[in-house]
C-alpha cells in the first residue's frame, strides 16, 4: 500500500519524470541517426579526398624510374583495399553529428534531465511543465508551420 499512495501523492513528479524520459528519449535517437549519417558523408568525403590524392600521385614521376613508379601504385591500391582510415573518419563524423544535435537541442534536452534527475518535486513538476510547453510551442511552429515562412507561396 506505501508504493501505491506514494504514487498519489506524486504523481506529477513521476508525470514529469516520464516526460522527461521521453524528452531525452526522442532527442537521443535523433542524435544517433544524424551521427550515423553525419559518419557516412565525413568518411566517404574524406576517403575521396585521400584516394585523389594518392591517385595524382601515382600518376606523375619527378624522374623516370620503375620502381617509384611500382611503389606509388601499390601505396595506391593499399589505400584503395585499407578501411583503416574509414574507421577513425567514421568515429569523427558520428561524434560530429551526434554533438551538433545534442547542442541544437540543449533546451529540451536540459529541461528532460533536469526532470528526470530533479529530487524535489517543485523542480520536477516545473521542469516537466517547461518541457510540455516547449513541446507544444514546437508542434505549433514546427509540426503545424504556424509562424515559420512559406517559400513556395512567394
Amino acid at each position: 500500500m506505501s508504493v501505491i499512495s506514494a504514487v498519489k501523492n506524486n504523481y506529477g513528479k513521476y508525470l514529469a519524470k516520464a516526460a522527461g524520459v521521453a524528452a531525452i528519449g526522442l532527442i537521443l535517437r535523433d542524435a544517433h541517426t544524424i551521427g550515423k549519417l553525419q559518419a557516412d558523408v565525413t568518411s566517404e568525403s574524406r576517403d575521396a579526398n585521400v584516394s585523389m590524392d594518392l591517385f595524382e600521385n601515382s600518376q606523375k614521376l619527378d624522374t623516370p624510374s620503375l620502381w617509384k613508379g611500382e611503389m606509388k601504385d601499390k601505396v595506391f591500391k593499399y589505400h584503395l583495399e585499407n578501411n583503416f582510415l574509414n574507421f577513425f573518419n567514421s568515429a569523427i563524423g558520428y561524434f560530429s553529428g551526434l554533438g551538433s544535435m545534442l547542442v541544437s537541442n540543449v533546451v529540451p534536452l536540459g529541461l528532460g534531465l533536469t526532470a528526470l534527475l530533479a529530487k524535489g518535486k517543485k523542480l520536477a513538476c516545473g521542469s516537466g511543465i517547461a518541457l510540455a510547453a516547449y513541446a507544444g510551442f514546437t508542434f505549433i511552429k514546427d509540426g503545424l508551420g504556424i509562424g515559420t515562412k512559406k517559400y513556395l507561396q512567394k
